[in-house]
């Protein structure tokens, strides 16, 4: 797989809801060592805001709290459009509509990006406040050390 041009990398997530905000922590901690041109972009995990800012992309990097898939902390990387078309033995997404909906929507409005990377980490706390849990918090470099190596290996030549 390689992307030819636009690159997005999305938070996703409210974070306002502990470990739901993991993904915005990750993209913040990777941004400075993201190739040039690499897009920053925010979603609430809304299925067609989603789709509203990977349309267009060779390549997005959807990063998002996890619900499942291994004890707190575990990193999870998954090709988006696999996973959204697995089983149920998939971690899931935080949201009560996930990326899974949002490449069926993508697909049915003809809006998906080329290649489709999702970075997760399996949250704990789901509650009102800014702080992630212990194990989340942990993994945060891990999961931003993914993201840079995934935008990286897939960005134009000469791009990073």
């Amino acid at each position: 797989m390689s992307a030819r041009g636009r690159i997005v990398v999305i938070a996703v997530g409210n974070p306002f809801r502990r470990d739901d905000g993991v993904g915005h922590h990750i993209v913040a901690e990777a941004h400075d060592r993201l190739p040039p041109g690499v897009e920053i972009a925010a979603a609430d995990g809304e299925p067609a805001r989603l789709v509203e800012r990977w349309a267009g992309a060779d390549l997005a990097v959807v990063v998002d709290a996890v619900d499942g898939g291994g004890a707190p902390g575990t990193v999870h990387v998954l090709d988006g459009l696999v996973a959204a078309l697995g089983g149920r033995d998939r971690p899931g997404s935080s949201h009560s509509l996930g990326v899974g909906d949002a490449v069926r929507l993508g697909r049915a409005v003809g809006r998906l990006p080329r290649a489709l990377v999702c970075v997760g980490v399996t949250g704990a706390a789901w509650d009102h406040g800014e702080e992630l849990s212990p194990a989340v918090a942990a993994a945060v470099p891990e999961a931003a050390d993914r993201v840079v190596a995934i935008a990286r290996a897939l960005a134009p030549a000469g791009a990073g």
